[in-house]
């Protein structure tokens, strides 16, 4: 039997919400969490759906992969959501968020964006804790590193590929994919994160 697993982002950076519903029910169960939030959690926003067979014994396994990070009894994990994202599209089934998505190559660029993000750090480009990088498609948002890989934005801790998927979200006419590489769309005394040399080996 065909139906929808979904990942949702929340209000609280590093916390999403995993669960399944059936294909029909999923545009109000989307449109009930947006607007109610779950489990004492606000601000729960989509960021992707798969239709799968046998859909509920492919919830139950990721939620025993992923158990360890689960919050009590809820459907609610502190994880990557790339991680997550990764998984169901290496599962046989049809992307219904976001439309017109390319498995194959989707599941490459999360891969990427996944293994250069592990390997990004502020410190070895000579960033130090403080210091300000900015977003190259609106100078006027900046973020200040507070970690090796985290900064600090509109007061909450978050690592480079959430937030750039926040900021894209908040300007939707930018949006080029749903796959973002962080240090792609952040600049550093007007250069491209990425592509500063790593000062420390």
């Amino acid at each position: 039997m065909k139906g929808i697993i979904y990942i949702m982002t929340t209000a609280v950076s590093g916390l999403i919400k995993i669960g399944q519903t059936g294909t029909l029910n999923y545009l109000e169960r989307m449109r009930n969490l947006e607007a109610n939030g779950y489990y004492n959690v606000s601000g729960l926003k989509r960021f992707f759906a798969i239709e799968l067979e046998d859909y509920t014994d492919k919830e139950n396994l990721l939620k025993e992969i992923f158990n360890k990070h689960r919050v009590g009894d809820s459907e609610l994990f502190a994880l990557d959501y790339d991680l997550v994202r990764q998984l169901l599209l290496s599962f046989d089934g049809k992307v219904i968020y976001p439309n017109d998505v390319d498995k194959e190559k989707e599941f490459d660029e999360v891969s990427k964006a996944r293994e250069q993000g592990a390997r990004f750090s502020f410190y070895k480009k000579g960033i130090k804790n403080g210091d300000e990088i900015a977003f190259i498609a609106d100078k006027e948002i900046t973020a200040k590193v507070v970690g090796e890989r985290e900064v600090e934005y509109d007061e909450q801790t978050w690592k480079l590929s959430p937030l750039t998927y926040k900021i894209y979200e908040q300007k939707r006419e930018l949006n080029p994919s749903g796959a973002y590489q962080g240090a792609a769309y952040w600049q550093y005394n007007g250069k491209r994160l990425r592509d500063l040399p790593d000062i420390i080996k």
